[in-house]
């Protein structure tokens, strides 16, 4: 109560610094809030283990390179060049798994490919499609690092996928279409009228397509074979893991100079070789999602910056002017502990207060215009596409209090190390020299 009392007596000294924390409160929340949705998403697993996991694209000159060589533009050559350059890569000592994605099907691929699957109800929903191709010992599933909904291990797909024109489906999709994760067996069409129907192989993972965003529902299938076109090399790239234990640096410089010049062969040549980590770095700066976190925490800090040169002021004059009644609190036994406690109590009751009436100010902006979404390479896709509702940043209580939490904590922090900085200075000073300046 003396508290208050005291805080209300030196308002004049205080509405400033008030205004300053109310309205920093209000810009802080909005710049926390898409940093928590960004980062919330980079959170999520990947689905499955990409680490060692490369993609392997080949370019093909055409008449307009001086590389070019026509005899080598058949079908029938370019499939012979193609099987031998699959092979050489498969064949490394250092490849655990290799697989043919077709139309960029690996993750941060600019290329997305959807499909609507329905169930037996006509049950819509609508997911990205993985197509790859199953040439002699390839595993898709392994060389993804797919891992099976339900137990967790890696994922097996059957030999005979791709004639049985069977499906896999991420759980995700299991969920909307069946309820249950528990789909293997059951019967997705590609129409509301049951027409092209595919079985249910496994059910794997919610998979990633994009590092910085939420999972989106996947289904992979195959196809039958690689049409030999002007640009094969880059719609079906080689995608391989490499074996535990291998290292990627070394492994990348034996590739460059000893099996690379052999995959040089007809119009084909290696256009570029990169990890599943390089092409989510990549599409993370493409896509916005690192120039909007650059930004948003150069706001965060700039907000934090004036917070806190805002208490250091304003609690270094307050303490000057309160030599006496400082120099009064040591003289009476009062240790400098219990002093700058006094002080720091009375910058969290501004805070506190400041900060409590400026999210009425956030929670009226938040009804109105909604959370922050981030950056969102999926907008296209429409309203359609429901959020998945088990991530906290979906769902609005969590979200509004992580948010509110996080910036209090930011708040809070600063004030304190701002209000600290001029009461420590000031209750070092001897009870009787503050006595006598005043």
């Amino acid at each position: 109560m003396i508290l208050l009392r005291q805080l209300w007596n030196q308002r004049r000294h205080n509405v400033w610094i008030f205004l300053e924390l109310l309205v920093a409160g209000f810009f802080l929340w909005m710049v926390i809030d898409p940093i928590y949705v960004l980062v919330s998403n980079r959170l999520i697993p990947q689905g499955g283990d990409n680490r060692g996991v490369y993609v392997l694209t080949l370019g093909q000159y055409d008449p307009s390179f001086a590389q070019y060589d026509p005899r080598q533009d058949s079908a029938h050559v370019m499939y012979a060049h193609y099987e031998d350059i699959v092979r050489r890569v498969r064949t490394c000592p250092e490849v655990e798994a290799y697989t043919i994605a077709a139309y960029g099907s690996y993750p941060n691929a600019r290329s997305w490919s959807g499909m609507e699957l329905y169930n037996a109800d006509s049950l819509r929903v609508h997911a990205q499609q993985y197509r790859y191709v199953p040439l002699p010992e390839s595993d898709m599933a392994r060389a993804y690092g797919l891992q099976d909904a339900l137990t967790g291990r890696p994922l097996s797909l059957p030999a005979d996928f791709a004639q049985r024109n069977m499906i896999a489906i991420s759980a995700q999709t299991a969920l909307r279409l069946f309820g249950t994760v528990q789909a293997a067996g059951r019967t997705v069409y590609e129409t509301p009228d049951r027409q092209y129907p595919h079985v249910v192989a496994a059910v794997f993972r919610p998979y990633k397509h994009y590092s910085s965003e939420q999972p989106y529902p996947l289904a992979i299938t195959a196809q039958a074979q690689i049409p030999m076109m002007p640009y094969t090399g880059l719609m079906y790239p080689i995608v391989f893991r490499l074996k535990e234990g291998v290292d990627p640096e070394a492994f990348l410089a034996r590739f460059a100079a000893e099996v690379q010049p052999g995959l040089e062969q007809g119009n084909f040549y290696v256009d570029t070789l990169q990890s599943f980590s390089d092409y989510g770095d990549r599409m993370a700066l493409a896509s916005g999602v690192t120039n909007k976190l650059r930004l948003q925490y150069a706001l965060g800090g700039f907000a934090l910056l004036c917070i806190f040169l805002g208490m250091v002021g304003t609690f270094y004059i307050r303490a000057n002017a309160r030599r006496e009644e400082i120099g009064i609190l040591r003289a009476m036994g009062a240790g400098r502990g219990r002093v700058a406690r006094r002080f720091l109590t009375e910058a969290w009751v501004m805070v506190t207060v400041a900060y409590a009436l400026s999210l009425l100010v956030v929670a009226n902006v938040v009804h109105v215009s909604g959370f922050a979404q981030g950056v969102n390479s999926l907008t296209w896709l429409g309203e359609g596409v429901a959020p998945d509702m088990s991530y906290p940043q979906n769902r609005l209580w969590p979200h509004f209090l992580v948010v509110t939490l996080l910036t209090y904590a930011a708040l809070w922090l600063v004030a304190l190390l701002g209000t600290w900085i001029p009461v420590s200075r000031a209750v070092r000073v001897l009870p009787a020299d503050a006595l006598r300046d005043e």
